[in-house]
Parts: structure tokens; C-alpha cells; sequence
């Protein structure tokens, strides 16, 4: 019960150190990896809406006060620094680079449908989904200690935690 705890919890908040060790405990119990994907897939469709919906409860609850006037620049800023395809492009790596639901949330302050955001941060998220699979199976083929092989998913995961969230605050700050 504790590793389907760990393995559902993991999904939804898809932070990559933990996700590879979720990935690596689905592999090593040979859990169905049908099951696994449909578990991410509503997971993520779960963290996509409530993250987009409450960026949209949080701009009708704080409309026209400070904090939504920043944000409504802030959005503004993003728009003009990216444009329409970068847009685009950029909802994308973000899914691939940050969390869903944060995505999501962020993305609400555009003026982009919920169809769009979700459809964009879904395909950013599956690419990130993805990586993650071949990192693990990547190193399950060159080390047979499942150990070592957990340590070095986690410690891989970590590693593109601190690259992402690093490139994240570049790129923010460039475009503020």
C-alpha cells in the first residue's frame, strides 16, 4: 500500500528526482506499465485543470487589486517577450521543464483558451514523461545493482531539477 502511496502521490506532483524513483519501484515490482500511464495521463490531466482554474478563481477573487494589475503586466511582458509561436513553443518547455498544475496556473493570465494550454502543457509533460522512462531504463541496462541504479536515477532526477528550474528563472528574468 505504501509504494502505491508513494507511486500515485509521485504522479501528480512530478517532481523528476521522485519521479525516478517511482519509475524505478514501478520497473523493479514489475507493475503494469498500462495501468502506470493511464494513472500519469489522469494525473496530469487532474494537475492541468485544477492549476488553470484556479489561476482563473484568483484573477475574478483579486481582481483590481495590485497583485492581479502585477500580474496582468507580468502576463503582458511574457506575451510580447514571446509572441504567438514562442508562445506556443514555450508552453511546451515549460511542461517539459516545471510542473503541470504551476504551467498551468502561470498560463491562466494569458489570454490562450484552456484548450490550448491544456493540450500544449500536456504535450511538454509527456516529453518530460518520457525522459524520464529512457533515463531509467537507460541506466537499469548499464548497472544490474538496483541500488546503484536508484541512486543514480535520483541523483540524475535532482540533477535536471536544479538545470530546469535554473533555465526557468534565466529565461523569467530576462523577459521581466
Amino acid at each position: 500500500m505504501k509504494l502505491w502511496a508513494f507511486i500515485i502521490t509521485t504522479l501528480f506532483l512530478q517532481e523528476p528526482a521522485s519521479t525516478d524513483a517511482a519509475i524505478f519501484l514501478i520497473r523493479q515490482n514489475h507493475i503494469n506499465l498500462l495501468l502506470i500511464n493511464l494513472i500519469w495521463f489522469i494525473a496530469t490531466t487532474i494537475d492541468i485543470t485544477i492549476g488553470y482554474f484556479v489561476g482563473k478563481w484568483i484573477q475574478k477573487k483579486f481582481s483590481e487589486t495590485r497583485f492581479e494589475r502585477w500580474a496582468e503586466r507580468w502576463a503582458s511582458k511574457i506575451k510580447d517577450f514571446i509572441g504567438r509561436k514562442g508562445g506556443r513553443f514555450a508552453m511546451i518547455l515549460l511542461g517539459v521543464i516545471n510542473f503541470p498544475y504551476a504551467n498551468a496556473f502561470l498560463f491562466s493570465w494569458l489570454k490562450v483558451s484552456f484548450g490550448s494550454i491544456f493540450a500544449l502543457t500536456l504535450i511538454g509533460d509527456l516529453i518530460y514523461w518520457i525522459t524520464e522512462w529512457v533515463i531509467n531504463i537507460g541506466v537499469r541496462s548499464y548497472f544490474s545493482n538496483p541500488h546503484t541504479v536508484l541512486y543514480i536515477v535520483i541523483g540524475i532526477g535532482l540533477l535536471i531539477s536544479v538545470i530546469s528550474k535554473t533555465i526557468l528563472t534565466k529565461v523569467l528574468r530576462k523577459s521581466l
